[in-house]
């Protein structure tokens, strides 16, 4: 089919991941990469329409796309697009925001660090984002594409550059500073709880010292375990409401660790008044876990059993 017919296809898709479609994408491309930049460069110059129309879903295609393609071009316009303040990161891209921008962020990383720490440190940035972002030199030290400690060394500047009040930018230092390992954060860390900057409902006390104990080779190789970067589309995009109405998943179809944690019930788009807890977002419960290797976990054994 012609490329534009390929991407208007996937434009208007729903009910099922189109499987057909994302192989056709991935075959051609060479070709496809220069039409997705495009997408998000007219995204950058005009986002007013991307927006109005939320049954499109192009643009989101695009970022996975490009990040499975390791396209190193779509950092900087992602950066310029998710450092719009407010609500429109969500506006824009759903819950991919808390689902896997710092997957797609760290993906299509070319190791300059100077974007994704100023969206960290401005406070305009929507503070999911900026959450994000330090979820993105947590991937890339874990990848060795940052040195570790390198990494360390500005979560603990942040300590005392952020406003010190509670948000999901806390939880996040919270959580990045543990899953590199916690040592040296660890009196920051007690002073930030003390004060209520971090909420244990994203991390507890428990989960840092546990960390600790682990050691820091055994405490990274955990969360390396989890998935790093973006590299199967199918699971990735697999939690998205939008593709859950024929869903159908086999236990043999994925492994019992990649199972996706979505459940087949759900029919509301992935538009939310509010952020959900993503797949590698702390669980609610307060367990100190990855969601999906948690309740998230409960609910997809429940939807297959």
């Amino acid at each position: 089919m012609e490329l534009n017919e390929l991407l208007s296809r996937l434009d208007q898709h729903k009910d099922s991941f189109p499987q057909d479609l994302v192989d056709e994408a991935i075959a051609r491309r060479e070709e496809i990469i220069t039409a997705l930049l495009e997408i998000l460069e007219d995204i950058d110059r005009n986002p007013g329409p991307w927006i109005e129309d939320q049954k499109r879903m192009v643009h989101i295609f695009a970022m996975y796309l490009l990040a499975f393609f390791r396209e190193t071009r779509a950092s900087p316009v992602l950066i310029r697009i998710f450092s719009r303040p407010g609500e429109f990161p969500f506006d824009l891209a759903g819950d991919v925001v808390t689902q896997s921008l710092g997957d797609i962020l760290a993906s299509v990383s070319d190791g300059d660090m100077a974007g994704i720490k100023a969206l960290i440190e401005d406070q305009q940035v929507n503070e999911w984002v900026r959450s994000q972002a330090l979820a993105v030199m947590v991937k890339l030290a874990l990848i060795g594409r940052l040195p570790r400690d390198e990494v360390m060394s500005f979560f603990l500047e942040l300590f005392h550059k952020l406003e010190r009040k509670h948000s999901a930018v806390w939880d996040g230092l919270a959580n990045s500073c543990t899953d590199l390992w916690p040592h040296e954060a660890l009196d920051e860390l007690n002073r930030a709880y003390k004060d209520g900057l971090v909420s244990p409902m994203s991390i507890n006390w428990k989960s840092v010292t546990r960390a600790l104990a682990l050691g820091k080779e055994a405490a990274m190789e955990e969360i390396r375990h989890t998935g790093v970067l973006i590299d199967d589309l199918r699971w990735e995009m697999g939690w998205m409401m939008r593709f859950q109405k024929k869903a159908s998943y086999k236990s043999e179809d994925i492994s019992r660790e990649r199972q996706p944690t979505w459940t087949h019930s759900a029919i509301t788009p992935i538009r939310r008044d509010k952020p959900k807890v993503g797949r590698n977002e702390p669980c609610s419960c307060g367990s100190g876990k990855k969601f999906k290797k948690c309740c998230g976990a409960v609910e997809q054994s429940t939807a297959v059993n």
